[in-house]
């Protein structure tokens, strides 16, 4: 190499090296999350810029009941901190049904006197009686019920090809039905998420629909469903699941015992569910009836992994699995979700001002 072209090449590696602070700020702005990591691994001014604009987000609280159900116990995993909180008496004997936005909606066992709750702020709102001679089979709602966008939606079939869907939103002072033909409902669990405007369902068959509440539209989807693996037995491949939103995309989480979990992305356009490898710079927090996640949280906690709502009996921290190293934390954890009471506990959103309302 000529002393020309070295010259060059030093030139060249001295403008990348000593980039003013102020640009590369500038550029870390506007990168993704995984972007923004991967930048930060380059030198140790990429990484203090990159530090300087990355936004962390603050992971979901841990709400779990003891056997009484009169009262109520938030885990913040950031600090691993327990607070114990009184249900309402007018909650007492409830169970959690779905949550989103840091509120659940509750009703007690075989009622459908549902009650949207904030576990923080204890603000209660009584929805309109469902006048159902038996109970719903799935249901969710869109957002907090402080937004005149919140739906809340229920589905039941009363007979074989047809299905009632009905929707409550805020200010209405009864529940409005639609009734579709359908050979959808074969729900033994409740998954239903809402993303982009959309409440996707998915049935026992692992079939997928999409409720549009603005056009009150039902359809199912013509996608297969994910591939069961050959090792995996039917009854196995039915427990487990959590589906789980995030930017748009709907991904289902499939756990088996110690197996490492599968993990696959719902992709409309190809009509298929794609496997994945695993989740990237995410965490997702995983419950029975409502997930979360998050894509840069505390430092203390793992990224490309699954967080579980089962507190470790001799650790104060949950059962995670992390992609990264292949294996659950604490080694050996068997995650049975058939006979574990831990699946009534669930993951929720806390406000910002968490620690001053409790």
């Amino acid at each position: 190499m000529s002393m020309e072209m070295a010259k060059e090449k030093a030139d060249e590696n001295q403008t990348w090296r000593d980039l003013p602070l102020e640009l590369l700020i500038s550029v870390m702005t506007n990168l993704e999350i995984e972007d923004n990591v991967r930048a930060s691994a380059v030198c140790k001014p990429w990484y203090e810029a990159a530090v300087s604009v990355r936004i962390v987000d603050q992971p979901p609280w841990l709400m779990y009941f003891p056997k009484s159900r009169n009262s109520y116990e938030l885990y913040n995993p950031s600090n691993a901190k327990r607070h114990a909180k009184e249900l309402p008496e007018s909650l007492a004997g409830s169970k959690v049904r779905y949550s989103k936005d840091g509120w659940l909606l509750m009703c007690k066992s075989f009622s459908t006197d549902f009650v949207l709750f904030n576990p923080f702020t204890m603000d209660l709102v009584v929805l309109p009686d469902l006048e159902l001679w038996s109970g719903y089979q799935l249901v969710g709602f869109s957002c907090a019920p402080t937004s005149s966008d919140c739906v809340v939606l229920t589905i039941k079939d009363y007979d074989p090809g047809h299905v009632t869907i009905r929707t409550w939103s805020p200010g209405e002072t009864t529940w409005t039905s639609v009734h579709v033909s359908s050979q959808f409902l074969d729900a033994k669990r409740n998954y239903v998420v809402f993303s982009n405007g959309l409440f996707y369902c998915l049935n026992l068959r692992n079939c997928v629909a999409v409720f549009d509440p603005s056009l009150r539209s039902w359809n199912v989807l013509d996608i297969p469903p994910p591939i069961r693996p050959d090792h995996i037995d039917d009854e196995s491949w039915c427990e487990g699941k959590f589906m789980v939103g995030y930017k748009g995309d709907v991904i289902l989480v499939c756990t088996f015992g110690n197996a490492e979990p599968l993990v696959f992305k719902l992709d409309i356009t190809r009509r298929l569910w794609e496997k994945k490898e695993n989740i990237g710079s995410l965490t997702i927090f995983a419950s029975i009836n409502s997930c979360e996640s998050r894509t840069y949280v505390h430092e203390g906690m793992l990224r490309n992994s699954i967080c579980f709502p089962k507190r470790c009996d001799n650790e104060n921290r949950c059962v995670t699995y992390s992609f990264d190293e292949g294996r659950y934390h604490p080694r050996g954890h068997n995650v049975n979700w058939g006979n574990q009471r831990s699946s009534e506990n669930i993951w929720i959103e806390p406000p910002e001002n968490a620690l001053e309302l409790i």
